[in-house]
């Protein structure tokens, strides 16, 4: 089964992980790795790095990061741009705890499809009241 790692600016990675837990429980080859104020992006590449290896038992990693274009989604896309050729990585971002619910639910039946972990987290975006009113 593939591994799983959760990365965002503070520390909204760590608390979409512990959240999951409320579901699933502990889940093994899950981790989170939250990027800080005053931590070094560079260096936060090496962690990154550490976190995909920690998970990874042979099946390759699912990274989730926050927002496209973010500190941690382009400290992945210099992990990810050493190797491109590979399937050992996916990236998926903004990242919601829809998504992880999804992979995790998913996971030990096979490769997770990135379109459908996309659409765990688009179809649960919707405005509440309009919602309502259109099934009254």
């Amino acid at each position: 089964m593939r591994g799983i790692v959760i990365t965002s600016h503070g520390p909204m990675a760590q608390g979409i992980l512990e959240t999951s837990k409320l579901f699933f429980g502990e889940q093994p080859q899950l981790t989170a790795r939250c990027l800080d104020a005053n931590d070094n992006p560079d260096e936060f590449v090496d962690v990154l790095k550490e976190a995909i290896n920690e998970v990874d038992t042979g099946e390759g990693v699912v990274v989730f990061c926050d927002m496209l274009f973010g500190s941690p989604c382009n400290c992945m896309a210099r992990v990810v741009a050493e190797d491109l050729e590979s399937d050992r990585i996916k990236v998926v971002t903004g990242v919601n705890l829809a998504m992880i619910l999804q992979i995790l639910a998913t996971r030990e039946a096979g490769d997770p499809e990135v379109e459908e972990l996309l659409n765990a987290g688009k179809d649960g975006i919707v405005d509440l009241i309009a919602t309502l009113k259109a099934n009254m």
